[in-house]
């Protein structure tokens, strides 16, 4: 059979018996677990922050990316194009200098 643990819950003081969370008050005291859904948390929020901190040339893009106009749409896939080849070329250049100086 498993292991037998102890866990005591810092918020009410019971002793709990191969459990995650406390039959008491519900609390958790599994440490391991706290810390797992902590990172989910955090993780989670970045990705929420990252989602919102968005370039205003990328949100631009975006919107206009699926505009009902035919011609505003093919216009902006076209310098939506060049912009890609533009950042390419930069992150290549930066690539280079950045070898030459090391």
């Amino acid at each position: 059979m498993g292991e037998e643990r102890y866990r005591t819950c810092q918020k009410c003081g019971t002793i709990n018996l191969n459990r995650d969370y406390c039959s008491h008050c519900g609390h958790i005291v599994n440490i391991n677990l706290e810390r797992k859904l902590k990172r989910e948390e955090k993780a989670q929020k970045k990705e929420e922050q990252a989602a919102k901190d968005k370039n205003q040339v990328t949100l631009f893009f975006e919107r206009v990316l699926d505009h009902k106009n035919p011609f505003i749409r093919y216009t902006a896939k076209f310098f939506y194009s060049i912009w890609v080849v533009v950042l390419a070329i930069g992150s290549f250049l930066a690539l280079i200098f950045s070898y030459i100086a090391a």
